[in-house]
């Protein structure tokens, strides 16, 4: 009888444990939309999860570039940022420059790329993707 009450312990255990390891998968984000508004582009990144709302900031890398304007929605709990880029400088960006979004602002070491930081797994980044210019509608 005791060792069917510990093998039920450590069922309960097991399950809470892998039910909070998959709770923490890191959230999916894509370029949802890239259109001119006069004298910016808007950037929009898209979630079927709604993201966070706190006290620091996402910034968008394009490219060698970071954008922290932006504007933010939650709604049936999905998350929008459209992030505001202004029109010159987004057509400075070269067609397939690398493309990422973090919460909170990176902080890069000489010689380190945006990229390497955003393959650690503690920090909240996202990789979109390739800037495809095909995607700007006007």
């Amino acid at each position: 009888m005791k060792r069917i009450l510990q093998l039920l312990m450590l069922s309960v255990v097991m399950g809470v444990t892998v039910q909070d390891a998959m709770s923490q998968d890191k959230q999916k984000a894509k370029i949802g939309q890239i259109k001119q508004e006069n004298d910016k582009v808007t950037v929009t990144v898209t979630s079927s999860k709604e993201f966070y709302v706190g006290g620091n900031v996402h910034v968008l890398y394009l490219g060698d570039k970071s954008y922290s304007l932006y504007d933010q929605q939650n709604e049936d709990g999905k998350g929008i940022l459209k992030f505001y880029v202004p029109s010159e400088e987004f057509r400075a960006i070269k067609d397939g420059a690398r493309v990422y979004m973090s919460y909170g602002e990176l902080v890069l070491e000489e010689g380190e790329k945006v990229e390497d930081v955003c393959k650690e797994n503690f920090c909240p980044c996202w990789s979109l993707g390739k800037l495809n210019k095909k995607q700007l509608k006007k």
